[in-house]
């Protein structure tokens, strides 16, 4: 059994540069479409969207830019709820008949699908006409079988086709409910409604009405160091965006989708950021079925840690002073001192300090000096085969032949680098923590 108890983070003063969640060699809509897309949006509002932003071309595809002087705290653009495209447009014929398993990804995906299949018919056509196709698209769900294997070293690999597999899991579910209504809502395959999801998924946002996609909103590009961010103004019914620093016409307009590392970035919206401040590396260890210990260190672990689901997001980090690496979170030290414990006793002495200190378990240094560090060396050994790992596929993927026929290896290639560039990264600066830990124990 494997347990993923902390996710190691990287600091950094790095700036991050500007990433899209386009391709590089994106389709461009033609200019009339586009010129004329606020004003379909406005006229469908009844209200002004945005006086300040214009859409536009760029070397990511659709983009905003400032089409006027904007300053700090200027709102520049509001969408009301009333123009959003949500889970609840499902057509009333079809809605009844969805599994409640089904998750809102693909639920608001089937909406879309309705719509491109209704093609000039649908009131929606001018917005899903400027969503990216397939081929334009970087997502690791995307990519084939030796793509994948450039990014085998990290936790992303096993996450890709985890969330394939539960996309897989909502087709199976929608597709027999869609099928007695295909004269009225057209049919799908499975490759449209993965694409869909992934459209939904790198898309839309979440909000106090639930999963919306907010058109207009979504065609802002990511920047990892802005503030500016996606909100919901439950009081005037719409989602607005206020900028975060000033512009000058013609520059383009960014926001944050959030904190997320390259991990999360490829996976979900198709694109990665050299230098990702919010960077990270999942780390998973397997207690050997060979410990005597198994069965008891499992009951504890389960026990005393948090699911590893919500760890990844929420473990702790522990900064070192004097630059001798980063640090090791908590939660990843604890979970070291348990399996190196040989005697039932040792175990049941962590259990009496958790109880009298603040519950947690081996949240303190061993008493025992050498137990203590065999503890973290443990985690050494396995962050330098980690470091290995990541290095001799970062060589593999330096030297190879970078013509190609096809137009997205070299920017998957590029993705894969700056990820485990990012991970190695963290690795080495946590191996170099626990060194310098080790060595002031001796």
């Amino acid at each position: 059994m494997s347990f993923r108890v902390a996710t190691l983070r990287r600091w950094s003063l790095h700036t991050v540069v500007f990433n899209f969640s386009s391709s590089p060699s994106p389709q461009f809509q033609s200019h009339s479409v586009l010129h004329n897309f606020l004003p379909w949006l406005e006229n469908k509002a009844s209200s002004t969207i945005s006086s300040s932003l214009s859409i536009s071309n760029s070397s990511y595809g659709n983009s905003l830019f400032a089409s006027k002087s904007i300053q700090t705290g200027d709102c520049i653009l509001q969408v009301p709820y009333s123009l959003q495209l949500t889970p609840d447009n499902l057509p009333p014929e079809i809605k009844p008949f969805i599994s409640e398993d089904v998750g809102n990804i693909a639920k608001l995906a089937t909406v879309l699908l309705i719509h491109k299949n209704l093609g000039q018919d649908s009131e929606w056509h001018p917005y899903i006409s400027c969503l990216p196709p397939q081929a334009e698209m970087h997502n690791t769900i995307f990519w084939n079988e030796s793509e994948l294997e450039m990014i085998r070293q990290s936790s992303v690999y096993q996450e890709t086709i985890y969330q394939k597999s539960q996309i897989e899991k909502d087709f199976l579910e929608i597709k027999p409910v869609f099928q007695p209504f295909c004269q009225s809502f057209g049919d799908f395959t499975w490759k449209d409604f993965m694409h869909a999801c992934t459209l939904v998924g790198s898309r839309a946002w979440g909000s106090t009405k639930g999963l919306s996609l907010i058109p207009f909103a979504d065609f802002l590009n990511h920047d990892g160091i802005s503030e500016a961010i996606v909100m919901s103004d439950d009081d005037n019914k719409c989602s607005e965006v206020f900028s975060d620093r000033d512009y000058v016409p013609g520059e383009q307009v960014l926001i944050r989708y959030g904190k997320f590392s390259n991990a999360t970035l490829m996976l979900d919206f198709g694109f990665t950021i050299p230098y990702n401040i919010y960077d990270q590396v999942q780390i998973q260890y397997d207690i050997p079925k060979y410990d005597p210990l198994r069965h008891t260190k499992l009951e504890l672990l389960q026990q005393y840690f948090v699911p590893p689901t919500k760890d990844a997001k929420g473990s702790k980090e522990v900064k070192s002073a004097g630059g001798k690496g980063k640090g090791v979170p908590q939660s990843l030290r604890a979970l070291a001192r348990v399996l190196s414990c040989t005697t039932l006793q040792e175990l049941n002495h962590l259990v009496m300090e958790a109880a009298q200190t603040d519950g947690r378990l081996a949240r303190h240094p061993l008493q025992d000096r050498i137990k203590e560090i065999q503890a973290h060396k443990m985690l050494s050994s396995l962050f330098i085969q980690l470091i290995g790992e990541h290095n001799a596929t970062i060589t593999s993927l330096d030297s190879c032949d970078s013509s190609s026929s096809s137009e997205r290896l070299p920017v998957r290639r590029q993705m894969a680098r700056d990820l485990l560039h990012g991970e190695l990264h963290i690795l080495k600066s946590a191996s170099t923590w626990l060194e310098n830990y080790c060595f002031s124990l001796t």
